[in-house]
């Protein structure tokens, strides 16, 4: 019986107001960086594609390996886009500090319909709630921002566990944190490898999201009948 579940964030429960492509060429635009969204939107695709994992090991805090991993991000997104971040340093600390402030809170991101119903409706049945995310600290303020946090009893994110998924460390940290146990746990989420390949090495059952196909409504019913 599932007692527990688990949670991915962005693509699960959240996702940009804003394509990415025209957040990211708008601050590009503002210090004198001119780029075109299909230029822009290729180029984040690709840094992003390549990033690796943040150095967690090499860093004061989770958090600080986080934000040096977003602004390697950056700084490649800018190469790509035939910018140099290190010749002209002042106005790319210019562009990243805008994009990750423009990130911190909820008025940058928009909650998918069903979530809030499906979240309540776990809650009523009893189920503990927590997400398990690929993000830094800034996805508290996020939930709150957004009222998901009043459904959660744990957020736990990569910069807390020093482990990003598909790492079971960080489905580990999140099953000590609600004092859970594999078998009655579920993680919904909506990548293969993060959630789906992450949640079994844990021994955790998983359940992929394909939005607009397959969404939290889904998940929802595919619960209710294992219980």
């Amino acid at each position: 019986m599932i007692r527990t579940i688990f949670l991915d964030a962005a693509g699960t429960l959240i996702e940009p107001a804003e394509p990415v492509a025209a957040v990211y060429a708008r601050h590009f635009s503002a210090v004198g960086w001119p780029v075109t969204m299909e230029r822009i939107g290729r180029a984040f695709r690709e840094a992003f594609q390549v990033a690796g994992d943040p150095s967690y090991g090499c860093q004061d805090g989770g958090d600080l390996a986080e934000r040096i991993w977003w602004k390697g991000v950056v700084g490649d997104v800018a190469w790509r886009c035939g910018f140099d971040p290190e010749a002209e340093e002042t106005t790319f600390e210019e562009v990243f500090a805008g994009l990750f402030s423009h990130y911190d809170s909820g008025s940058a991101w928009t909650v998918f319909p069903e979530v809030e119903r499906v979240l309540g409706r776990f809650r009523a049945a009893g189920c503990r709630l927590a997400v398990v995310s690929n993000f830094d600290l800034r996805l508290h303020r996020i939930l709150r921002d957004l009222r998901l946090g009043e459904y959660c009893n744990a957020v736990i994110t990569s910069a807390e566990a020093w482990a990003r998924k598909p790492d079971p460390a960080i489905f580990t940290a999140a099953l000590r944190a609600l004092d859970a146990c594999p078998d009655s746990t579920v993680h919904i989420g909506d990548s293969p490898t993060a959630d789906g390949t992450g949640a079994a090495t844990a021994g955790i059952r998983a359940f992929l999201l394909d939005r607009p196909r397959v969404t939290l409504e889904d998940a929802s019913d595919w619960i209710a009948g294992q219980n």
